[in-house]
This record gives structure tokens, sequence and C-alpha cells, in this order.
């Protein structure tokens, strides 16, 4: 029985480690709002910010997900007035920062 909670107690501990916090937008068509944040939650490792461009203005979002899933990372760039259609991932809040004030900043 005490093998059992100790596997259980370190799986918790693994679990509650591995947790990635990524940026929440209170207005998606706004970027500069993107100041909140949540915490992921299962296997999930990094979040994607996934901008859409509609003509008029560009609709944001931040998912959790895991890093297998993301094709482009913090390093890559994607023009947004070209492509309509971005994915970033990226692994934490001050990445993730630069990297939307980065898109955001050539497009001003």
């Amino acid at each position: 029985m005490n093998s059992i909670s100790l596997v259980v107690f370190a799986a918790s501990v693994i679990y509650g480690v591995s947790a990635i916090t990524c940026p929440s937008c209170t207005n998606e068509n706004d970027w500069t709002t993107c100041t909140d944040t949540r915490t992921c939650n299962g296997n999930d490792d990094t979040c994607q910010l996934v901008v859409e461009n509609d003509g008029t203005r560009h609709k944001l979002a931040y998912h959790c997900t895991q890093s297998q899933n993301c094709q482009q990372h913090e390093t890559q760039h994607c023009d947004i007035t070209v492509h309509g259609h971005c994915n970033f991932c990226c692994d934490t809040i001050a990445a993730c920062r630069t990297q939307r004030e980065g898109l955001f900043d050539s497009l001003m």
C-alpha cells in the first residue's frame, strides 16, 4: 500500500512540474489584451499562438498544446499580411510576449 501511494505521489509531482503557463487574451481582436495567463493541463508542454488576418483585423488566440504538434516555433517567421494565417509556438510567457510584440510591431 505504501509503494502505491508513493507512485501516485511521484506521478502528481511530475505532473505538477510539467505544467506550462500560457498567455490568455481578453479580446481576440486586440493583441495588447493578452496580459492574462492560464495554466495548461495534461501533457501539454507549449503554447501555440494562432493569428488570422481577415483583411481588416487580426484575430489571435493562445492554445495549450504538445510541442510535437508545433510546426513553427518562435525562431521562425510568418508574414501575416501575406499568408493570412500564422501559427507559432512558445515555451515561456516571455518568449510568447516577445514573439507577439515582434509580429504586431512589424505591422504598425
